[in-house]
């Protein structure tokens, strides 16, 4: 004889699948919220520039006339003695002090090799032996130029200083430095 399932044997046995099914979801489907991601605003955000060299007095270099000895002038100088000086130079100045350079310790003298890559300044390039004699002068180096700029001669040191200093105070190959 077969018996009719009561409606509570129904709705008992329904609220168990659904318990059943809900408990697999849970199990199998993780419902662990995932991270929602924000939409990326597309700005024109610039990289953070670094701050800008500022000029750092190490000493005063003298320009000497290369017959007499007679001081033609003097330079308060920034002493770029290591690689990651010599690498980063004048590069990234707006403006330089009109009495200022810039000496380079270059470690071996050499035929040597300049360009004004990321410098912002017109510059007088000098290089200088290990006499400390003058052996080639670029004059008016032009800013953000790639261009390599070689020392006539091997050279020991490299003197850097605002465009034009060189034509203002007559300072020539032969001439002396002293620092």
């Amino acid at each position: 004889m077969k018996t009719k399932p009561s409606v509570y044997n129904i709705v008992i046995a329904t609220i168990l699948i659904l318990i059943i099914i809900i408990g697999s979801l849970i199990v199998f489907v993780n419902p662990a919220k995932k991270p929602v991601r924000k939409p990326v605003s597309i700005e024109n955000k610039q990289p953070a520039t670094p701050p800008k060299p500022v000029f750092r007095k190490d000493g005063e270099l003298r320009f000497l006339d290369g017959k007499t000895n007679r001081v033609i002038s003097v330079i308060e100088i920034e002493v770029a003695d290591d690689d990651a000086e010599r690498a980063q130079g004048l590069m990234y100045r707006d403006t330089m002090p009109e009495n200022a350079g810039m000496l380079f310790l270059m470690g071996v003298q050499e035929t040597q090799s300049f360009w004004m890559k990321n410098t912002i300044i017109s510059l007088d390039i000098m290089y200088v032996d290990t006499d400390r004699r003058i052996v080639s002068i670029h004059k008016n180096c032009k800013p953000y130029s790639l261009d390599q700029i070689v020392s006539a001669n091997p050279a020991l040191y490299v003197v850097e200083v605002n465009a034009g200093y060189t034509s203002k105070y007559g300072i020539k190959i032969g001439d002396l430095i002293s620092f």
